[in-house]
């Protein structure tokens, strides 16, 4: 676990944090919004290392060393407690007491806080964050609750007004190219392609740049985007069947997809005076996105972007898997052939 100055990206949040510290101002809750892989979990426990460490004394940084320290590495701190939940989809009313709410009166067994951390905590059913809101709002002064989530519109108003709201921002993809470089010794090249295509999101620029699994899935449909504006129905049907495996992972394919029309897009609109290279997520792929933007309208392309989005609607609403896959690329396809 990174000290919180080591941690890429951030800054406003890192600053309101050492700021707080300094002014002796930790608020009792936090809500930290961002999207998945953006950094939550690891700021939380960040702060969480400092607010906790035996040897910080005045200072903002955590030593490392201290006991405190290693068992907030290990997520083994008695004063930390990490909240789970047993459905994938809910958080539900009697984890909240269980977790929180029957423990909270017990002073802190070691440190001078007693921390909770409730990750994905827009699965929070009403009633669970009705049970929470009284200790937002009478908290004993130990305590700090960190509510890590992606959407804070599955907030209740009361929980919103009651919390420090802070929200992570994209790291600068030079700084996320760097990082995968020095740090897990990926080609230069490779790493700019990730730190571009996650978008400034640390968390999925790691996880794709390490995995086989995203590598494949990456092969397989640029091996149907290069040739989508002559592809037929038959070899449609044959490329899909090879996405069975990666059910678990389809998000990368539809990314994967609207990166390469965002591609699009952007030759499209490019003026002439101004070099668009440096701007493509697929810079190898130049020659064929030249040779499809050239034969595709500005209309089209913003079309099929919106395909794209419904067809992730419509793998979410549990629609057929292999028929919303072959529809996309089919509608994709087809918007080159009517010109």
């Amino acid at each position: 676990m990174a000290d919180i100055a080591d941690i890429l990206g951030n800054d406003r949040m890192k600053e309101h944090f050492i700021t707080a510290l300094v002014h002796e101002k930790v608020s009792h809750a936090y809500i930290i919004e961002g999207e998945k892989g953006s950094g939550k979990k690891m700021l939380a426990s960040a702060f969480s290392k400092i607010l906790q460490c035996e040897e910080r004394k005045e200072g903002t940084s955590a030593c490392g060393l201290c006991e405190s320290c290693i068992q907030i590495e290990q997520k083994d701190h008695p004063d930390v407690i990490w909240v789970t939940h047993e459905k994938p989809a809910s958080i539900r009313v009697n984890e909240i007491r269980e977790q929180v709410i029957n423990s909270v009166d017990i002073k802190p067994y070691k440190g001078p806080y007693k921390i909770y951390i409730i990750d994905e905590a827009e699965k929070m059913q009403p009633e669970a964050q009705n049970a929470i809101l009284k200790t937002i709002e009478e908290p004993p002064e130990y305590v700090v609750i960190f509510m890590l989530s992606t959407n804070r519109g599955a907030f209740l108003d009361t929980i919103l007004s009651r919390c420090v709201f802070l929200s992570t921002n994209p790291v600068p993809e030079k700084e996320v190219a760097k990082y995968l470089i020095n740090k897990y010794q990926i080609p230069s090249e490779e790493a700019e392609f990730c730190a571009g295509f996650s978008m400034g999101n640390v968390g999925k620029a790691v996880l794709i740049s390490t995995s086989e699994e995203f590598r494949n899935l990456k092969d397989i449909t640029l091996s149907i985007l290069r040739y989508i504006d002559e592809i037929e129905v038959y070899e449609i049907t044959e490329k899909v069947k090879e996405y069975k495996k990666y059910k678990n992972s389809i998000s990368n394919f539809f990314d994967i997809f609207y990166m390469w029309f965002r591609d699009l897009l952007l030759l499209k609109s490019c003026d002439g005076r101004r070099n668009p290279m440096d701007q493509l997520i697929f810079k190898k792929e130049y020659m064929y996105l030249r040779k499809q933007a050239d034969c595709i309208s500005m209309e089209s392309v913003d079309y099929i972007l919106n395909r794209i989005r419904r067809a992730e609607r419509r793998i979410r609403a549990y629609v057929n898997f292999e028929a919303t896959i072959e529809l996309l690329i089919l509608e994709a396809g087809n918007e080159f052939k009517n010109k």
